[in-house]
């Protein structure tokens, strides 16, 4: 009998400029992924023209965390705060966001993927969350508590709607566009989470999920991504 073949999950690397450019991501997002019953690979910021080529041969994505976005592209001054990714990966990272909104690949982003979903679908960014005026703000580079609206797909998924989270971040999102949903706020009333507003599985989440592996939301939202990809197949 022939095995199922295990759906197929793209995960974007980080650039990193040593002398020569160099692509970095972390095993712990391909532990993630394996764990959950998915081929991870890695992709490489290469040639924007071809992602959607690459799109063509994954199941599902993992958008990463990493660096700062470049709001000047939107005519807005960078805070002095900001620590800019790779100017080739946010190219190459828009243009897999562009294809995967053609194509609707189960997406899940995590803290800047959660980010440049919510930009490039036309959202706003927080440069630096202590200066975005929320009172009592919380330490986002720290553990702390996650509030789920209960009738969301992450509230099903995670099967609770207050959640311990792994976080590590100092911009965020300020607005999402008609195509998300907010869903999860920290109880700052940061945006912890969106999914979107139609069937599709694609969600952002603010924190790092794959930094608490023992975590069973961890493992129940890694799981649902696969099996999302595994139905398209």
């Amino acid at each position: 009998m022939l095995r199922a073949m295990k759906p197929v999950i793209g995960i974007n690397g980080d650039v990193r400029a040593d002398g020569d450019l160099y692509v970095r991501l972390k095993m712990r997002y391909v532990d993630a992924v394996r764990r959950a019953g998915g081929v991870p690979v890695v992709l490489p910021a290469g040639d924007p023209e071809d992602a959607l080529a690459i799109l063509d041969r994954l199941d599902g994505v993992v958008l990463s965390g990493g660096g700062d976005i470049d709001l000047r592209h939107r005519g807005i001054e960078l805070h002095p705060a900001v620590d800019l990714m790779h100017p080739r990966r946010q190219s190459f990272d828009a243009a897999l966001l562009r294809g995967l909104a053609q194509r609707g690949l189960p997406t899940l982003g995590i803290c800047l993927g959660m980010q440049m979903m919510a930009f490039e679908a036309g959202g706003k960014i927080h440069q630096h969350l202590p200066d975005a005026g929320y009172a009592g703000i919380l330490d986002h580079r720290a553990e702390h508590d996650v509030v789920v609206e209960p009738d969301s797909k992450l509230a099903k998924i995670l099967g609770t709607t207050r959640t311990r989270v792994v976080s590590h971040h100092h911009q965020g999102v300020a607005a999402v566009s008609d195509h998300f949903r907010i869903v999860a706020k920290s109880d700052d009333g940061v945006i912890e989470a969106f999914e979107s507003a139609d069937a599709r599985f694609v969600i952002g989440v603010q924190w790092h999920p794959e930094r608490d592996p023992e975590s069973p939301q961890t493992a129940r939202l890694f799981a649902a991504l696969v099996e999302a990809a595994r139905g398209r197949r």
